[in-house]
């Protein structure tokens, strides 16, 4: 984490990462009309998939899919039967500087390991729409973007962050009360249910959901999980209006079992609602969630001091703002099928924006947008590729207290940059349970108000499932 140099500074800008923590992965499969053979992961499509990691909890789906283990001689077919589903993934992400950055070129990795389960109630108790999920992860390897002195905002490897430990990253208990009413309560990461979106790129501000890019210090998702609820009101696949609460307990960054409530700062409140039309003869799939969160805990003013004063000029405390606030929107849209009369070969196309209140945040607004071709040749049908680009913006009252503060320091602090980035890779589905997908990424800082190197990163994400 970038801290501001002098006393007088420090609180000003609490998240300055050069590489961000906020990581994620998804733990989405394809939609019920994708091809048998499954690939592990899925390009955004308009629909949402509650299903977990190589299984399926849908009642309509009488044997769910498992990994590289196989069904482990009708083990997991006996557990399934009795409503208990396990799964485990490995992430890992290579990546390479062959320029930019004060070190190389390096070839780092870093990867993640996910045990999770999945419970019917229904199924074990006789709960009539009931169902639980617990993962345990843990993260190991090294940041590219931090051993090599990128310098950027941005990871190069969404893998990575928050703590090389082991984590329970999800502990829910989920409620059905009748077909439109859906409630949700445990241990939850914010991006399991606000601005869900599959997480296809290595870059981490294109990759998954959109909430937390610009407001990682107090919001948490995956691996972290917090105390938290959700209540939903509509279907998953047609409309809906969410409202979740969670706890924010830093806490819970440093300890990968947290429980307690005693260092909480403050509630985080996030709404969202989703829309999931069909459009033209053809039916292209479309999904569009726009939503917003409002964090009770507040923070600290980048640009005034407690007397209402620039802090640059007249030194003193950073003011502190009694809240913190936000907004964000994603949209994926299905635009064209090779052939017409097969959905699960189609070109996607999303646009993703977030912005964060001023008064408080490092940065400022991130736009992302791009497409996605999977089965972009007939004989190759789980083979994807991707084309992302996307601009993050710095604070613009924050760059001023720090451009000022350097005119009149003898010691210059480092000032957030504008990146712009863009990241291509084509997905291999090696096997049914492997899937490697060689990257190449470019973030250029030209808008910045210091200027900085251009980075071009080589990267290698492959995914296992057993």
């Amino acid at each position: 984490m970038l801290v501001v140099g002098s006393s007088s500074f420090v609180g000003i800008a609490q998240a300055q990462p050069s590489a961000p923590e906020d990581t994620e992965e998804s733990t989405l499969l394809p939609a019920p009309n994708a091809p048998q053979r499954l690939p592990l992961e899925r390009p955004p499509t308009p629909a949402p998939s509650t299903r977990p990691a190589a299984g399926s909890a849908d009642s309509q789906n009488p044997k769910p899919q498992y990994g590289l283990l196989g069904n482990l001689g009708g083990v997991r077919d006996l557990l399934w039967d009795r409503g208990v589903l396990f799964n485990m993934d490995y992430v890992y992400e290579a990546a390479t500087n062959v320029a930019g950055g004060d070190r190389g070129p390096l070839l780092l990795g870093a990867g993640q390991l996910a045990i999770r389960g999945l419970f019917d109630f229904q199924k074990m108790f006789d709960w009539e729409g009931a169902s639980g999920g617990i993962t345990i992860s843990h993260r190991e390897g090294r940041s590219l973007a931090l051993d090599a002195h990128l310098d950027t905002h941005t990871s190069v490897q969404e893998i990575y962050g928050r703590g090389r430990i082991w984590r329970l990253s999800q502990f829910w208990y989920d409620q059905k009360l009748g077909p439109y009413v859906d409630l949700k309560f445990g241990r939850l990461p914010v991006n399991d249910d606000f601005g869900g979106f599959a997480c296809e790129f290595q870059l981490n501000s294109l990759c998954g959901s959109v909430v937390s890019k610009i407001a990682s210090n107090y919001i948490y998702t995956f691996p972290v999980s917090q105390w938290a609820t959700r209540l939903r009101i509509g279907t998953p696949d047609s409309v809906y209006l969410q409202v979740g609460a969670y706890q924010v307990n830093p806490d819970d960054v440093n300890e990968g079992f947290n429980f307690g409530f005693s260092n909480a700062t403050g509630a985080l409140i996030v709404t969202e609602a989703g829309w999931f039309p069909k459009i033209g003869g053809d039916a292209f799939s479309g999904s569009y969630k726009i939503g917003g969160w409002y964090e009770t805990g507040g923070g600290n003013d980048v640009y005034l001091n407690e007397r209402h004063l620039p802090l640059a000029m007249y030194k003193g405390q950073p003011l502190h703002r009694g809240d913190r606030t936000g907004f964000y929107f994603t949209g994926v849209q299905e635009i064209y099928r090779p052939d017409p009369a097969n959905k699960t070969r189609n070109i996607s196309a999303f646009v993703r924006a977030a912005t964060a209140d001023e008064e408080t945040a490092t940065y400022s607004s991130l736009v992302t947008a791009g497409v996605i071709y999977k089965g972009w040749c007939a004989e190759r049908p789980n083979d994807w590729l991707g084309l992302g680009v996307g601009q993050t913006t710095p604070n613009p009252r924050l760059v001023d207290t720090l451009s000022m503060s350097n005119l009149l320091s003898t010691k210059p602090r480092k000032i957030p940059t504008q990146e712009r980035y863009i990241e291509a890779f084509y997905s291999i589905d090696v096997a049914d349970n492997i899937v490697i997908r060689p990257n190449i990424q470019y973030i250029t800082r030209n808008g910045s108000p210091l200027r900085k190197t251009d980075a071009v990163v080589l990267g290698l994400k492959s995914l296992i499932t057993f």
